[in-house]
């Protein structure tokens, strides 16, 4: 809207003394003097009028800093090509066409005889076919700015301190030349196609064919073929009008794209900033994982495919304006498009351009197909929660939408109605009944799936044994991921008719359990207290649901505590039971409350009388000992000896 608003001001500003000169040349035409010179002066006036828009608007567009550097990313060396280019033009076409139409039309006039010229008429316009060639020629050689901003294969280095993309590139090979040349991006952006890439790279051939181009031109007008050589010229002239339009629309798009990229990553930051404000005073930090705008945004996907789609939007549109500007008679293709192929089952013909209808329907249902991520991540998907499941669900539904309705405009366009059909389709119904009775049932089930929602993309579910996260809902399976990072493929028909366990259907909140057992003798309200001060003093541990300790059981060897948490993700019970247990080991060990082990009397069976007599008799041996005094030392005895 800024660069709309930017152009709509710098038109204004360009027109203001050109509608003063108009004004004063309609005057001039309707003055008291002679009729001629009225019209004589109107003429140079109106021609002077139009110079002059067309130097303020060059000016507007192509000054430094002006409004192609800042909203087309143009180079500023590239600007200042565009800037002598049109100035030489426009001094050209003052001097040397204002005479043509003075001397063609007959407006100057000698005792009120008209004066023409047509010899000097023809070397005058001959003269400004030669500028503009020699123009084109000069800034179309493969050592210009331009020619070096298109060519893709030129290093594009950061400026000093320059953070807007902007560079020094030299070229390398035969469009190197000695000069530094400013350059940014490349003019098409980060489209990323193959055929741009293509093209670009063929921009030498392409500027040799336009100066070959004018040069046939020329010589036309030379050899005295006027209309055609005027008719080609015209033509061009409106081509690059064409081009231009659309290649600063597709830059405007682009930006666009990028400015609401940024306004996304604004978002997703303050929505962060805020989330952790409030999870900092609820003391459950990942409580914003549950913020709508809190999850970071993935915008290269969506971001690619609608530049993408613009740049074929804008494609066609250029074709069928090119089509038009050099007349491609509509007669002649609606004769082509009446011509007959073959006949219906009611008799009437198909013809060639109900066949084109179904194609182009298919087209469209194709782009519609691969592009409509995009186009709703660009439009709809601001305005609902940010869901994957959700947007998942809803792309998915419209593309089976929009695949019937190319499918059914298809078949009309050719005058296959589906009664006509009735036979395939019967057909299709028996083959369904007995070899695809399983693909048909999976797909039901994939459609149930998408809309009563038992299961959404990002959900951690187990089934058959398996934990993992839901990938991907397709038409036949499912694809969820478990914890080695393995992919499992599940029927839909499975996850309907089958037992399921969804961990996050709800929410994502998760419950981790830890049992502790300590001594009989320990004081229960000390333990359940420190338990619950441990629990609350981890940063993973949400506030609400709040912690609970209990006294479970009465165990054989101590008394059973269970301590119960809440977690805001299925990810973060793995650490947080890990920190809480290594608390409870570290806080308990500086209280003294001993955590209680099992004891175990162990019974040997089976030895033989020789192993048991000997066990036995080192048992006695070591009751005995135990039983009489110690000995004393060697010497204590010997002082006693002395004594």
């Amino acid at each position: 809207m800024l660069a709309l608003r930017s152009l709509l001001m710098g038109v204004l500003w360009a027109s203001a003394w050109p509608l003063y000169l108009a004004a004063v040349a309609q005057a001039a035409r309707l003055g008291p003097w002679p009729k001629a010179t009225g019209v004589l002066a109107a003429t140079i006036l109106n021609a002077a009028a139009i110079g002059l828009f067309a130097r303020g608007l060059g000016s507007w567009f192509f000054k430094p800093g002006g409004w192609c550097e800042r909203y087309l990313d143009t180079p500023p060396s590239v600007t200042r090509q565009f800037r002598g280019a049109g100035r030489l033009l426009i001094v050209a076409a003052m001097a040397l066409l204002i005479p043509v139409h003075l001397f063609a039309h007959g407006e100057i006039a000698h005792q009120g005889n008209a004066v023409t010229a047509p010899a000097l008429s023809r070397f005058l316009f001959l003269a400004f076919e030669l500028i503009v060639l020699a123009s084109l020629t000069y800034h179309l050689r493969p050592g210009s700015a331009l020619m070096l901003w298109i060519d893709p294969d030129v290093a594009v280095e950061p400026a000093d301190g320059v953070g807007d993309g902007s560079g020094a590139a030299t070229g390398s090979g035969p469009a190197a030349t000695a000069a530094t040349v400013i350059v940014s991006r490349q003019p098409f952006g980060a489209v990323g196609e193959a055929w741009v890439t293509w093209c670009l790279r063929r921009a030498r051939a392409i500027s040799r064919l336009i100066v070959a181009f004018g040069v046939v031109v020329v010589v036309l007008d030379f050899r005295g073929y006027s209309f055609a050589a005027g008719r080609l010229a015209l033509g061009g002239v409106e081509s690059l009008v064409v081009f231009m339009l659309s290649w600063a629309i597709h830059r405007v798009v682009a930006r666009l794209i990028a400015w609401r990229l940024r306004l996304d990553a604004r978002t997703n930051r303050l929505w962060a900033s805020a989330a952790s404000y409030l999870a900092a005073r609820s003391r459950s930090a990942h409580a914003a994982g549950a913020a709508p705008g809190s999850a970071p945004a993935e915008p290269t996907d969506w971001a690619l495919a609608a530049s993408r789609a613009s740049t074929f939007t804008i494609i066609l549109l250029a074709f069928a304006m090119l089509g038009w500007i050099w007349g491609i008679d509509p007669a002649l293709l609606d004769f082509l498009g009446k011509q007959p192929l073959w006949a219906d089952a009611d008799g009437d013909p198909v013809v060639l351009g109900n066949v084109a209808a179904s194609m182009a329907a298919v087209v469209l249902g194709g782009l519609a197909w691969r592009y409509m991520p995009g186009l709703f991540a660009f439009t709809l998907f601001r305005r609902i929660p940010d869901d994957p499941g959700v947007r998942f669900a809803v792309v998915t539904l419209c593309r089976y939408a929009a695949l019937a309705v190319t499918t059914l405009v298809a078949l009309q366009a050719v005058h296959l109605k589906l009664s006509q059909i009735s036979f395939i389709l019967a057909a299709l119904g028996v083959g369904l009944g007995f070899g695809l009775q399983e693909v048909v049932s999976n797909f039901i089930c994939g459609l149930i799936l998408l809309l009563e929602r038992p299961i959404r993309i990002g959900d951690v579910v187990s089934i058959a044994g398996t934990t993992g996260k839901v990938d991907r809902i397709n038409t036949r399976s499912t694809t969820i991921i478990n914890g080695d990072n393995q992919c499992m493929i599940v029927p839909n028909r499975e996850l309907i008719t089958g037992r399921l366990v969804n961990w996050t259907h709800k929410d994502k909140i998760m419950r981790v359990g830890v049992r502790v057992v300590v001594a009989l003798d320990s004081d229960v309200e000390a333990v359940t207290s420190l338990l619950l001060t441990i629990a609350k003093n981890d940063f993973d541990v949400l506030s609400k649901p709040a912690p609970s300790a209990l006294l479970e059981e009465l165990g054989e060897s101590g008394l059973v505590f269970g301590l119960s948490v809440h977690v805001a993700d299925p990810g973060l019970m793995g650490g947080a039971k890990h920190r809480i247990c290594k608390a409870i080991r570290e806080r308990f060990a500086q209280n003294k409350i001993a955590l209680a082990s099992p004891l175990r009397e162990v019974t040997l069976a089976g030895l033989s009388d020789e192993l048991t007599s000997l066990i036995d008799g080192r048992r006695l041996r070591g009751d005995e000992a135990e039983a009489s005094p110690r000995a004393p030392h060697r010497a204590e005895a010997r002082a006693s000896v002395e004594n």
